[in-house]
């Protein structure tokens, strides 16, 4: 082909891929909050791995070790016990940290903990997809921690020590609970889930069109446009690691401002929006398994070279067998290894395994048509 009809339509070609690449972490964006977010199971799992952050564990103990001296204090103060309490208090201000610490590391915890975020979750949900009625603010409760937590004290010398058999009588109903959406702010957050809801796969569908009209529009020059097609997907995949990072400093700043441990809020953070960096780190080693072979595809002299010295391993047939075999066998190692994420799941395998034998049976195809042309660049480069 004549180099004018090589060059046809390269300003609408990556006008296209930059709006796919845009789309596409959208698309990364809406499948993260509906895998992650707004699934129950999904969430309870994210909380566990929450407690297991020490960061996150040292926070929740303090919190729930102030509420408990808070709740000590002021049940004692109503039962008119304020030389008790002025006795009992300071102690556990003292101690109470570090043994609220060691209980939420126990196994009984760990379950009141994931009961208490599956309830809370299942409420949230219900109320922000309409399908229950809210009285006002979604809290989550824990209640049911705090007297897990008190009652694990009371089992220890310190409680023996006060004197106090039972800081779990102490707990009144309602104590612990946060608060995670409010009255006033319901709905705008269900306008958001609803558009949350339905935005995966449309904006999928549209990024791959957006792509295959790249590949239609520049298919005068496939090599090139293949590159751009990679790095549109590896764009997108850095376009949303971008807005996690934006939005993580707008997250932890409101954290902040409630009085939250920076360190905490940025690692809770970093664990809840995991699914982010797993889509987006997949898209972009995708994207870059595509780009490189389309510059091994292209006219540069080491692609080139390297095409000349492919041609003979792959035009014999025993030569072709083991050189397949190889390609094989390099694949299922880097499954094996599975660097990313991506590589655990089947899709994401699919995804992979298309593009590395697409890729791969290309330029075996492109290499034996130039050594049929003796040498010279073919039209797929």
């Amino acid at each position: 082909m004549e180099s004018g009809q090589r060059s046809s339509h390269p300003i609408a070609v990556t006008v296209v891929l930059a709006l796919a690449a845009v789309i596409g972490a959208f698309a990364i964006a809406a499948i993260w909050a509906n895998q992650q977010l707004l699934d129950t199971r999904s969430w309870v799992v994210v909380s566990g791995r929450m407690l297991d952050n020490p960061e996150v564990r040292h926070q929740v103990a303090a919190f729930l070790a102030e509420e408990l001296i808070d709740e000590t204090e002021g049940r004692l103060n109503a039962a008119g016990e304020d030389e008790v309490a002025a006795e009992v208090v300071p102690q556990l201000r003292r101690r109470g940290p570090a043994l609220a610490e060691r209980v939420i590391a126990s196994p009984p915890f760990r379950a009141v903990w994931l009961r208490a975020n599956r309830t809370a979750h299942r409420t949230l949900l219900r109320v922000l997809d309409e399908e229950g009625p809210s009285d006002g603010a979604v809290v989550v409760n824990l209640t049911p921690a705090l007297r897990e937590l008190a009652d694990s004290l009371s089992a220890t010398e310190l409680a023996e020590s006060l004197g106090i058999g039972d800081l779990g009588s102490l707990v009144a109903p309602g104590a612990a609970r946060i608060e995670v959406l409010e009255a006033d702010e319901l709905d705008q957050a269900q306008d958001a889930v609803r558009a949350i809801r339905s935005l995966p796969v449309p904006a999928t569908i549209a990024t791959v069109a957006l792509l295959a009209l790249a590949l239609l529009l520049g298919r005068a020059a496939p090599a090139r446009t293949f590159f751009g097609v990679g790095l549109s997907l590896a764009a997108a995949g850095g376009l949303a690691l971008l807005a996690r990072l934006l939005a993580g400093h707008e997250v932890v700043d409101t954290l902040l401002a409630g009085h939250a441990d920076r360190e905490a809020a940025e690692a809770a953070w970093r664990i809840a929006t995991s699914t982010v960096v797993d889509l987006a780190v997949g898209a972009i080693c995708l994207g870059g398994l595509i780009a490189l072979f389309a510059v091994l595809a292209g006219r540069s002299a080491p692609a080139v070279g390297l095409r000349r010295g492919l041609a003979p391993l792959v035009r014999q047939p025993l030569a072709a067998f083991f050189t397949l075999a190889i390609a094989v066998l390099a694949f299922l190692l880097f499954l094996a290894w599975a660097p990313i994420a991506a590589l655990e799941e089947p899709l994401g395998v699919l995804l992979f395994a298309a593009a590395y034998g697409v890729g791969a049976v290309a330029l075996a195809r492109t290499a034996i048509l130039e050594e049929q042309r003796g040498g010279s660049p073919s039209g797929w480069a």
